[in-house]
């Protein structure tokens, strides 16, 4: 089933829209990562409520453009929807753009997941870093295991 016109460009508007949300997002992640390289903490808990609220939207323009593929009768997975747009595309060329706009947020969501995995990666080694400290602080002051075999702590 094709939708009709105002159906697409409602899509196109959404896809845009969330094209713009991802990117300042990804911007949002880069400076996450400085931050977190510089171990800025104050900057990461600012970055932190700005990606929160910046989520909820991205998770608005999710389900927006899930509905809209449910409601055409389109299975919401990657394959369907590329022959799909693919199609639309070839049937009528005014809507030709569609296309680019939902490769380029395919590829910004990449980009995206490149940014929370590596920040991520950044964030356990800061954490491993810590552990070791603290269990070195600990076992200078005379404590050695932090836990007994039951999980009891040692203090």
């Amino acid at each position: 089933m094709m939708p009709c016109c105002t159906d697409v460009t409602y899509l196109m508007n959404e896809l845009k829209a969330e094209s713009n949300a991802l990117r300042i997002f990804i911007e949002i992640l880069k400076k996450e990562e400085s931050a977190l390289i510089e171990g800025k903490l104050e900057e990461i808990d600012y970055l932190a409520s700005n990606k929160t609220k910046l989520i909820q939207e991205l998770i608005q323009h999710d389900d927006h453009r899930n509905v809209f593929f449910l409601k055409i009768g389109l299975p919401t997975e990657r394959k369907s929807i590329d022959s799909w747009l693919t199609e639309l595309a070839e049937q009528n060329s005014s809507f030709s753009e569609i296309k680019a706009l939902w490769k380029e947020l395919l590829d910004l969501a990449k980009t995206a997941r490149q940014f929370t995995y590596s920040n991520g990666l950044i964030i356990a080694n800061r954490l491993q870093h810590n552990l070791r400290s603290f269990a070195a602080l600990h076992g200078a002051a005379g404590n050695v295991a932090l836990y007994g075999p039951k999980g009891q702590p040692y203090i």
